[in-house]
């Protein structure tokens, strides 16, 4: 009996210890639904812009980011905060990677063709969190304004 729970035991751990593929795209999906929900409802072009730059940055399959997105969406609902989030992307992603996040954050508050006062100061808060220096953000907001 003691070789089967071992075994059990080793299957289990390994379980809990083998990395999730798409942790770092949920995350990313997470923030950039809540960007889309700040100014108080997702819309399809907000959801557009989401999926895309879910598909561009993170190389998955339509379907998978379908699939991504419905996660991403029960956790961006549930969740009471975002740091779990923005810890994780800050500690995962280079620099730059995090840079072309806060662009595409932009993108999303651009996508219904206003950006309101609540998604600026979201993707300030965000940008922040995600250490990406003040420079970079403005920079980013320019990018993403001027592909708008």
């Amino acid at each position: 009996m003691p070789n089967f729970l071992e075994s059990l035991k080793q299957i289990v751990n390994h379980h809990e210890s083998a990395p999730d593929e798409h942790a770092l795209p949920r995350a990313a999906a997470v923030l950039l639904l809540e960007m889309a929900a700040a100014d108080a409802g997702i819309d399809a072009s907000e959801r557009k812009v989401i999926e895309r730059a879910i598909l561009e940055r993170f190389d998955l399959e339509a379907a998978e980011v379908r699939a991504l997105m419905e996660e991403a969406g029960r956790r961006q609902r549930e969740s009471h905060s975002l740091h779990e989030f923005t810890h994780q992307l800050r500690t995962q992603l280079s620099s730059e990677a995090r840079g072309d996040l806060v662009e595409w954050l932009w993108k999303v508050g651009f996508a219904d063709g206003r950006l309101d006062r609540h998604e600026e100061h979201l993707v300030r808060r965000l940008s922040d969190l995600l250490g990406v220096p003040h420079r970079e953000f403005m920079r980013r907001k320019h990018r993403a304004a001027a592909d708008g």
